[in-house]
């Protein structure tokens, strides 16, 4: 099914030769396929980390299946139900975005797609998974409402906020990956909470291209509180403690080549900073995609050498 956007809003983006756009399209938009990946990555550590784990087919469909419950229906819930609380945010930051074009249809969409990918996301883990995996899924649901929604909405203060996303980024997700294989241990409980630490850091990178619109709707992101460049040097000092920390805990269980990996993995990251602190709200992107990768990396390498 298809809408004519220009049936639909009359605002100054709108022009005549926008063409239709596809409603389905549209719901694959609003639960942003690409933050997949960081909760799917999480899920993969807590695999890589399970005693319980093989590399059995049974094993892989098993992580499979519980990627796309925390990936497309758990994350994309939480990004619909923000995209409905912040459509007049985003049509300020991104006004070519179907927010800004056609907004009450957008939200509608929304709420559907709110309602759809919680349900199943609840009654998949419910029937498939262990009843821990059930109430880490019903947990991140209720972090991303409150995270988006009236009246505590978390995001609304940049540290309440992108602790929220952290954790249901990193933590909840990694730990879900060990109850799949009953291998839950304090030590990849520990690693996950560090890691989420650096995640608030990822967070605030997120939060550069946005600065102008949570200025003018009242968000206090930590760009908005601190400035860009009080902003990049939390976010940087954050990331880099994260990683310092599982080092030495990692250390401190006698895993030694293991933590001089993750040693040489968080080094490899400081050639990138002062590229970034030039232009942070440009270069952010940038930095996301080349050194936090050795982040990333670090997470399956703390995992892996703590099974």
């Amino acid at each position: 099914m298809s809408v004519d956007i220009n049936r639909q809003s009359q605002s100054p983006t709108t022009t005549p030769s926008q063409e239709p756009l596809s409603i389905w399209r549209v719901r694959l938009q609003l639960t942003k396929p690409l933050t997949w990946i960081g909760p799917v990555w999480s899920v993969g550590c807590g695999v890589v980390g399970a005693a319980g784990a093989d590399l059995s087919v049974d094993t892989f469909l098993r992580s499979l299946l519980l990627m796309v419950v925390i990936g497309p229906l758990v994350l994309g819930m939480g990004q619909s139900i923000n995209d409905y609380y912040d459509a007049d945010v985003d049509a300020i930051n991104e006004p070519d975005r179907p927010c800004a074009r056609f907004p009450e249809l957008f939200k509608r969409l929304a709420l559907t797609n709110v309602a759809v990918l919680s349900a199943a996301a609840l009654v998949v883990s419910y029937i498939a998974f262990p009843i821990e995996i059930f109430l880490l899924v019903l947990v991140g649901l209720f972090i991303a409402y409150i995270y988006s929604a009236p009246p505590l909405r978390l995001k609304q203060n940049g540290w309440f906020g992108n602790t929220a996303c952290a954790l249901t980024y990193v933590t909840l997700p990694w730990i879900a990956g060990n109850y799949l294989f009953d291998s839950v241990t304090p030590e990849q409980t520990i690693v996950a909470f560090l890691y989420a630490i650096g995640s608030h850091g990822f967070m605030t990178m997120n939060d550069f291209k946005s600065v102008e619109g949570d200025k003018a709707c009242g968000l206090r992101s930590m760009v908005v509180m601190y400035g860009v460049e009080g902003a990049v040097k939390i976010a940087l000092n954050m990331l880099m403690a994260s990683q310092l920390l599982v080092a030495l805990y990692v250390a401190a269980q006698g895993h030694y080549i293991g933590s001089a990996v993750l040693v040489a993995l968080l080094l490899a990251q400081l050639p990138f900073q002062p590229k970034l602190k030039k232009d942070p709200k440009r270069l952010a992107p940038w930095y996301n995609a080349t050194a936090n990768s050795f982040f990333i990396l670090s997470m399956m390498a703390a995992a892996f050498t703590l099974k």
